[in-house]
């Protein structure tokens, strides 16, 4: 059974690894992120705003499923401290049941799903993105292992893989005219690759099984973490749901990629710490010594990440003209909203990572809870009022003033961590952030051209920063030498 000492060789040995994890994490997420982001900017120029919004409805039923498919139990893996020889079988056999039932699921409720979101025509869009959900049930064990382990760099070689098969088929079909079924096809493809790469690198191979003994570790544990996740990605989704109904498909289109625009940073950010996190933090929480290393990781991801959702903010409409082309400029509004969301996000989910890491799920769980609650009524009055940009403007309030505060409670409860100390480690670059997002917006107003104001408003606001966070900045490269 993998433990956990508390020796001065296992600390290095784990900081190697986590140091190794993060390096071919990083390589990964910047090469991956880059081709998918090129896809996008490829398709979007082929494909119609109402296809995306389309994809915009098969997405929300597969993020769903795809998240609960294994009923949270994997990450009794990747944590760490616990034998996979005794828990993967059992896990492997919950996945394939729950990723029969949700595949089934998804193909039955499609035409209802699709009518409800305002957009029929994506029925069979919806059903074809359900054998993604299938083939990710059989990928669940193996890639806990690959991340329990910090094995990044095989990582890399899977999803690059997936990736270039998602791209060298979208296109194509794309200019055929197969519109989003071409979306969809390719993304089965790639999760089809995908499965079969993960099963190649894991360092071991199980069968499904049954262990009675660990079954109630599992739920215990996964059960929360698997509802926490289905009311997180309900809510990250609530926002497609209202749109979709409220609008149409082709504002539900223009909100997808200004959505995906905007959440950009903080997807490779929190994907860049999630490859380390959970495994890392387990073993730090059984260590004794994540508590006082709490605000040391929220200032140092709050520093990195603050300016650039700041600048994603402030310039929108010069991002999305240059970016995607002028028909997709009228999705710039949404992007104000969406840029302040995403920074919060991105405290939001290191802070749920702390919580897995620490194997405090029901709290995440409640936090989540309280999410939705406040979400729904907030994104219907926003759309309600100003459209897509309402939609922004009900993510950034909701997080910012009920999650954020609820994480920030959590922590103090479960690492011992006081309220004072999480509020200081990050309010200050989160005035710097707002100001230097000001000085960008006023630069960019000033050029007609979305190029140039990209280039001289974004390194305007970034010096304004770097400025105004200069003592911070240094603390931080210092934290991240003496850790190497």
């Amino acid at each position: 059974m993998t433990g956990v000492r508390d020796g001065r060789g296992d600390q290095a040995t784990l900081a190697a690894r986590i140091r190794r994890g993060s390096f071919w994490g990083g390589v990964n997420i910047a090469l991956s992120r880059t081709l998918q982001f090129v896809t996008t900017l490829i398709v979007a120029r082929i494909i119609a705003p109402d296809e995306f919004g389309a994809l915009a409805v098969a997405l929300v039923a597969q993020t769903i499923a795809l998240n609960i498919t294994e009923l949270g139990t994997t990450a009794a893996i990747a944590r760490g401290d616990r034998d996979p020889d005794r828990i993967a079988p059992t896990v492997f056999t919950i996945s394939l049941v729950t990723g029969a039932v949700l595949t089934t699921a998804m193909v039955l409720v499609a035409p209802w799903l699709s009518a409800a979101l305002g957009d029929p025509s994506a029925t069979p869009v919806v059903q074809v993105m359900a054998i993604s959900v299938m083939l990710a049930s059989f990928a669940s064990v193996p890639t806990a292992l690959v991340w329990r382990d910090f094995l990044q760099r095989q990582r890399v070689i899977v999803d690059l893989t997936a990736i270039l098969v998602t791209l060298a088929l979208v296109v194509p079909l794309a200019l055929a005219g197969w519109g989003a079924m071409a979306l969809a096809w390719s993304r089965v493809a790639g999760q089809l690759v995908s499965t079969i790469g993960y099963w190649i690198v894991t360092p071991r191979r199980y069968l499904p099984g049954w262990n009675r003994a660990e079954l109630s570790f599992l739920m215990r544990l996964g059960m929360p973490l698997a509802l926490s996740n289905l009311v997180a990605f309900v809510m990250l989704n609530v926002d497609y749901i209202v749109v979709g109904r409220m609008l149409g498909p082709e504002q539900l289109g223009l909100y997808l990629l200004a959505f995906n625009l905007a959440a950009l940073p903080s997807t490779v950010i929190t994907t860049l710490i999630r490859t380390v996190a959970v495994p890392a933090f387990g073993r730090l929480h059984a260590a004794g010594t994540l508590g006082e290393l709490v605000p040391q990781f929220i200032r140092g991801v709050a520093w990195i990440t603050f300016p650039i959702c700041a600048l994603v903010a402030a310039l929108g409409a010069p991002l999305m003209h240059a970016l995607y082309g002028e028909r997709w400029l009228p999705g710039a509004v949404a992007l104000l909203g969406l840029g302040v969301f995403a920074a919060s996000r991105i405290l939001s989910e290191l802070f749920a990572d702390l919580a897995v890491g620490a194997g405090q799920t029901r709290g995440l769980l409640w936090v989540q809870v309280l999410w939705i609650i406040a979400l729904v009524p907030a994104m219907i009055a926003g759309v309600a009022g100003w459209g897509i940009a309402g939609a922004g403007y009900a993510h950034a309030a909701v997080c910012w003033f009920v999650v954020v505060p609820a994480y920030l409670w959590l922590l103090s409860r479960i690492a011992d961590v006081p309220v004072s100390a999480q509020l200081r480690a990050f309010s200050p670059l989160l005035l710097a952030a707002l100001a230097a997002g000001a000085v960008a917006a006023w630069a960019g107003s000033l050029i007609d051209s979305p190029w140039a104001a990209l280039i001289v408003a974004g390194c305007s606001g970034l010096a304004v920063y770097l400025l105004l966070t200069a003592q911070v900045g240094r603390s931080v490269v210092r934290s991240i030498k003496e850790a190497r």
